[in-house]
This record gives C-alpha cells, sequence and structure tokens, in this order.
C-alpha cells in the first residue's frame, strides 16, 4: 500500500490518503496544497474529514475536485457522511464510491436548516487567448470584483489566505511560467460585500485558456434581491464578453453561506440566469448570430466584428433549467459537445445543477 509522508496525514488505506481537521473553515492553506499535490502525485486520493458545522472555501472544494477527492463529515455520534451528497458512511472512505443519495440513506444532519443564508450570483466563463498576441490573465476576475464592488480585487495568489496586492501582469507571468504545468489563482474583494474568484489557466492546441469561476453575494432579500441578481448576472457575461475571445459562460442564482463558504448540508438547486456563447462558440457551432438571437432572444455582444451571444435565461424564481434546455435543442448536438469539451468547467456546471455549490 502507498502511503503518503506529510504532517497532515491521518489515516490512509488503498488508493486513498486521509486528514481530519477541527477547523470552522476548511482553507486552501500552503499546508493542504502541499498535501493534496502530494497525496494526487503518488496516484492516491484525498479525503478530508471535517467536523459537521465546519464549512470549505470554494478554492478547497474546487482543487479537491480537480484531484479527485473527497469531502467527509463526521457526526457526534461518530457516524459518518459525504458532504456532497449527504449519504450516511461507515467510514470516510467510502465516499470514494458513494452511491447516489435517496431518502433512506441520507444524513439528517445533511438535511438541518440553516441559521443564516444569502443570495449568490455565481458564474463560470471560459475564455481563450491566442499566445501570438499580448497576453493578460485575470481579465474576468477584475471584471467581475469590479461590477460586485466597484474595485479591483483586493488580493490574489495561489493559496489561503491571500497575500499579495493584485498585479494582473505578475499574475500573466507567473502562469507564463509554469507552462506547460497549469496554473490555479485565486482573487478575492475588498469591500463588505463577499466576492471570489477562482482562475485556471492551461495550455491547449488553441492558445491558452482560462477559466474564471465567480461567486459573489447578492445583498438585500426577497424580490429585490433577485431582480439585482439577474440583472448582475447579465452584466458580468456582458462584461466578460469584452475580455479576450470567450468561449462560453453561464451564470447562476444559489443560496449559500454568507461568506461564500460550501457548508456540507443540503441547498437549493441554483437556477440559470444567462448564458453567453463568444465568437469561437457562434463558429464552432455554425450558427449565425444574429439568427440565431432573433430565434432564441438575447442580444449581441463583445466585438461587432467579431459577435458573441449573450442569452437571458430564467430568473431566481425559476424556469432557467426549461429555457436553456431548449436554448440547447436548438443547437447541432455533435457540435454542442465538441464545443463543451473544450470548456469541460463549463460543461460541468451544465449537467449537474449542484455543481455550482
Amino acid at each position: 500500500m502507498t502511503t503518503v509522508d506529510h504532517p497532515l496525514l491521518d489515516a490512509a488505506g488503498p488508493g486513498w490518503a486521509g486528514t481530519e481537521t477541527r477547523a470552522p473553515i476548511i482553507a486552501l492553506t500552503t499546508a493542504m496544497s502541499d498535501w493534496l499535490h502530494t497525496t494526487a502525485t503518488q496516484g492516491l486520493r484525498p479525503l478530508v474529514v471535517s467536523g459537521e458545522h465546519s464549512r470549505m472555501t470554494q478554492p478547497l472544494a474546487q482543487v479537491l475536485s480537480a484531484v479527485q477527492g473527497h469531502w467527509a463529515v463526521r457526526t457526534r455520534d461518530d457516524g459518518f457522511y459525504d458532504a456532497r451528497t449527504g449519504v450516511r458512511l461507515d467510514a470516510p472512505a467510502d465516499a470514494l464510491t458513494v452511491g447516489a443519495p435517496t431518502p433512506e440513506t441520507v444524513h439528517p444532519f445533511f438535511l438541518r436548516a440553516q441559521v443564516a443564508s444569502t443570495l449568490q450570483v455565481v458564474a463560470t466563463v471560459s475564455t481563450r487567448h491566442r499566445v501570438t498576441r499580448p497576453l493578460r490573465l485575470g481579465g474576468v476576475a477584475e471584471a467581475a470584483v469590479a461590477l460586485f464592488t466597484d474595485a479591483e480585487p483586493a488580493a490574489w495568489g495561489g493559496v489561503e489566505p491571500l497575500l499579495a496586492p493584485w498585479d494582473r501582469d505578475d499574475l500573466t507571468e507567473r502562469s507564463r511560467r509554469r507552462i506547460p504545468l497549469d496554473s490555479h489563482w485565486i482573487a478575492v474583494g475588498g469591500g463588505e460585500r463577499a466576492v471570489i474568484a477562482t482562475i485556471h489557466a492551461a495550455r491547449t492546441s488553441e492558445g491558452l485558456e482560462e477559466t474564471t469561476r465567480v461567486w459573489a453575494a447578492v445583498p438585500g432579500v426577497g424580490r429585490e434581491a433577485g431582480t439585482a441578481a439577474t440583472a448582475e448576472a447579465r452584466e458580468l457575461l456582458a462584461r466578460a464578453a469584452t475580455v479576450g475571445l470567450p468561449l462560453i459562460g453561464v451564470a447562476f442564482a444559489a443560496i449559500g453561506a454568507p461568506d461564500l463558504a460550501r457548508r456540507a448540508t443540503a441547498a437549493p438547486h441554483p437556477e440559470p440566469l444567462a448564458l453567453l456563447i463568444g465568437p469561437p462558440g457562434v463558429r464552432a457551432l455554425g450558427i449565425d448570430a444574429k439568427r440565431w438571437i432573433e430565434e432564441a432572444g438575447g442580444t449581441i455582444v463583445g466585438s461587432p466584428r467579431l459577435p458573441g451571444v449573450l442569452l437571458p435565461l430564467g430568473s431566481v424564481d425559476g424556469g432557467g433549467w426549461t429555457r436553456l434546455n431548449d436554448v440547447l435543442a436548438t443547437l447541432d448536438p455533435a457540435r454542442l459537445a465538441d464545443l463543451l469539451a473544450v470548456a469541460p468547467h463549463v460543461r460541468a456546471q451544465l449537467d449537474s445543477p449542484g455543481g455550482v455549490r
């Protein structure tokens, strides 16, 4: 059995290594990042075990998923459950082979009501950059934070807490030096409104592809907050359409913790608010942008010479999934599959209603 020589290692078994924490917020610290890297490079799947009230930052949740890891929760009666599905576990390692949840298999702690929740705008945008042209990464993240806070990001880095002042040129240069390896970065806003973005840069045969994921808390309650979320989601994708060559993007309304960290509890399914298909996506799908928006509804965004399409979907009250399915049904399935294959993070959001948590 392969094991990991690391200070965070608490348990190991065939094909996995686990660490347990009592921290109320489980973050992508330097130590956690090193443990995940060490575990993954040895071909083991990492398990993070926490108490039932711990929350996990979005950057850590994203990296943990990328290395096929799992988050298991130890309850007060010494039972366990899978933090993503709520399925009861006899041992944390069972999360690696957990089945689909049923009413009989879900732990009641997973279904408990939360004291405080907030409406969130959650978006994923895939952007292509040609390496033959001047390159600057971080544009979508910068635009998103500016939209939600009226300022540029306050800090950025590869691990939490973020300590370096925002600097797109430094982010770009560090990513360039890491090629052909992928780069993962985090940026946060500095105002009272919680905003966080993750940036993933990867070299492909078409150039450099940047995937930006954004979470932003929406102030207020009720219909006013829902209206604001819908407008901001569409404005975010409109601004993303002006950065590089956007492939495809989607924005949702979701319910979650006010600090944007993930809870180990059930959450309502997100509602799609808007869909962006950029110029390479329009070309890949073989559609006439102007004719398509006449049929499907929407607006032309980005460069007039290389237009993209922004389509409104549903609202916080619902209707988005039906509208999204109707829109995608008008496209050639094979071409759509090819487009989503080069934007796997966006595909994950479209394939899994619970994927934006």
